[in-house]
């Protein structure tokens, strides 16, 4: 069974030995600052660094193509994603293998999903086998990259002038660079670059999480932010990242971001070379930098795996409760009649007053009276009274009298 473990100082001959073999896939830190593997492992024990980079070590034993080999990975500050830094041994050597690559990259996705980490980016030769070593493991290519490097030999004398209006970036400015992002950048990549997360990030447009010292400028027209510029400076070079609408026919604005970015460099004493990534919805980007002495020197495939984490909630579930209800026991009623308005029953010698027969029946009609009185008057008002049915009967007529 292999073992893959955290690094340990017990590994430093290990990934010294591999580091000489390694694939570096942050090609910003390579051009710009590269580090290497031996401490760039070491730099997890300082607590505070946010960007710390982790290690994981393999070792197996009486595995033919599968040995040894490491895994380095970076945290962006202040965001839940990780970037694949270095995997070793690399494909194109003598001890590399895709199995290696693949069994390393599974074993760091189960790791990020315990530390919460939502997004996994590595930034790959645009090549046909590491492209598809990280496919098999879940990333997928969300879009693609050119670099294109301008030497600084070529940038002693810079004679084009920058007549935009062009500022340093302000905190003002954080909701029009937004809708730049939104309007510029293609829907599949704001997915991509986290946009659409539960977790809030900002967008790239705003942040900068590689290394270097980043300076922002904006470009306005009639009061409108239509186009930004990142400045970043490293220890062996400089990179620019362009914000624009690079589909517009009129390249004025992309043409005063790149004049305005080499002439703030041209002003510095380094002599370092100058970067630009171009990525695949960039439209003519490539075309205009040539213009100005760049060239490009490799293509990266940009790619990306979502973690899958286990979320725990309460869902409340609807259920049926029948409740019992007491019986209900029926009891019977009768409106009481007062002693002075009751009647005599049939056959009786007292016979009541037409009145008391009229306020007895008022109050009890469901009795119908029976007497043989002469009370023609009472005896018509208790017919009209009674059903028809009842009425026509002979014991009834009977009791009523012919009247």
């Amino acid at each position: 069974m292999p073992v893959i473990r955290p690094f340990q100082f017990g590994d430093i001959v290990l990934v010294q030995r591999l580091g000489r073999q390694s694939t570096k896939l942050n090609v910003v830190q390579s051009l710009l600052q590269p580090q290497s593997a031996i401490w760039a492992s070491l730099s997890a024990i300082v607590p505070w660094n946010d960007a710390k980079v982790t290690t994981h070590v393999l070792r197996q034993q009486g595995h033919g193509l599968v040995g040894i080999g490491y895994l380095q990975a970076r945290k962006r500050p202040g965001r839940p994603e990780v970037e694949i830094a270095t995997l070793a041994p690399g494909l194109e050597t003598t001890r590399g293998h895709p199995a290696i690559w693949e069994k390393l990259l599974s074993h760091y996705n189960a790791v990020a999903a315990q530390q919460q980490i939502a997004r996994i980016y590595v930034d790959v030769p645009d090549q046909p086998l590491p492209v598809n070593t990280f496919s098999h493991v879940g990333f997928r290519t969300y879009t693609r990259q050119s670099i294109w490097r301008l030497a600084r030999h070529e940038l002693t004398t810079y004679p084009h002038p920058v007549t935009a209006k062009i500022r340093p970036q302000n905190k003002a400015d954080e909701w029009a660079l937004r809708q730049l992002y939104a309007r510029t950048v293609p829907e599949s990549v704001q997915i991509a670059e986290g946009m659409n997360s539960p977790t809030p990030v900002r967008p790239p447009i705003l942040d900068w999480w590689q290394v270097g010292a980043c300076n922002c400028h904006v470009l306005e027209q009639r009061g409108d932010v239509v186009g930004s510029v990142q400045i970043v400076a490293g220890e062996r070079g400089f990179w620019l990242q362009l914000w624009a609408d690079f589909l517009n026919p009129d390249s004025y604005v992309v043409h005063q971001l790149v004049r305005h970015a080499l002439a703030t460099i041209a002003h510095r004493s380094a002599y370092q070379p100058i970067y630009v990534g171009v990525c695949d919805y960039h439209g003519s980007l490539g075309a205009l930098l040539s213009d100005y002495g760049f060239a490009p020197i490799t293509d990266r495939a940009k790619m990306v795996r979502p973690v899958m984490q286990w979320v725990r909630e309460v869902i409340l579930e609807p259920s049926v409760i029948l409740k019992q209800t007491a019986p209900v026991i029926g009891a019977p009623f009768t409106l009481p009649i007062p002693p002075e308005l009751a009647l005599p029953r049939y056959g009786s010698k007292d016979r009541p007053s037409p009145a008391r027969v009229l306020m007895a029946h008022s109050l009890k009609a469901s009795s119908w009276i029976r007497c043989d009185g002469k009370a023609s008057g009472v005896v018509a008002a208790v017919v009209h009274s009674a059903p028809p049915a009842l009425a026509q009967s002979p014991a009834y007529i009977d009791g009523a009298g012919a009247g």
